[in-house]
């Protein structure tokens, strides 16, 4: 500490200095459960998209991590802005870093999508698997039964 600097200027750096820690702090998260994750093994990469624009093409945030004994999963996204979201989940069940299709397409690794919205007949649109995150911190469920 210079010996001619006040005390309230240094105060008021160290104040600087935490405002963005600070600034996302106080803005909205999205607190992801995932579960019905069978085989419980491998891991879950789940995806954060912003706009229907970026669906499925541009992630927004990403968070992955090992499936837990029980076949669940968690992440947090933090510091978001209001806005409308979708989140995509992939399990990796064997973990070699590729999404394994089964027979014809079907039948192997496990996709899930906010809102649970369908999949049967191809991929859902954003509007299917949308929600809305306001200032209030967001909790969002995803099963993969």
């Amino acid at each position: 500490m210079h010996p001619d600097m006040p005390l309230n200027r240094i105060l008021c750096l160290f104040l600087l200095a935490l405002a963005p820690q600070l600034a996302v702090a106080e803005l909205p998260s999205i607190k992801l459960s995932v579960t019905g994750v069978d085989p419980a093994t491998g891991r879950i990469e789940a995806t954060l998209f912003d706009s229907a624009d970026s669906f499925l093409l541009e992630a927004h945030l990403q968070e992955s991590g090992d499936v837990t004994e029980d076949g669940t999963f968690e992440a947090e996204f933090v510091g978001l802005a209001e806005g409308e979201y979708a989140i995509v989940v992939v399990h990796d069940a064997n973990d070699n870093g590729v999404f394994d299709s089964g027979f014809l397409g079907f039948g192997g690794e496990s996709v899930g999508y906010s809102n649970d919205a369908s999949s049967w007949l191809g991929r859902p649109g954003f509007d299917n698997a949308k929600f809305t995150v306001n200032s209030a911190n967001q909790e969002v469920h995803i099963s993969l039964d």
